[in-house]
């Protein structure tokens, strides 16, 4: 469960800002709270400020942007 208001998971676990490190990690994108997709980082922005979900099983590869408010935790 995504805790907006302290920015943490219910496992002590925390948002990921650093999103140019995380390819090849499998994390959960969340936006507003909701999670969104979980999967794996196939490719990330040099500056950090997009990255790639892979496409997996009937899902096509979806791309997700700092700016428009998605958070991403591994």
């Amino acid at each position: 469960m995504w805790d907006t208001s302290s920015g943490r998971t219910s496992a002590g676990r925390g948002p990921r800002s650093d999103w140019a490190r995380l390819t090849g990690n499998t994390v959960e994108v969340c936006l507003l709270g909701k999670h969104i997709v979980t999967g794996v980082v196939e490719q990330a922005a040099d500056d950090g400020s997009v990255l790639w979900i892979a496409a997996a099983g009937a899902s096509t590869r979806k791309l997700f942007d700092k700016p428009t408010g998605y958070r991403v935790r591994v």
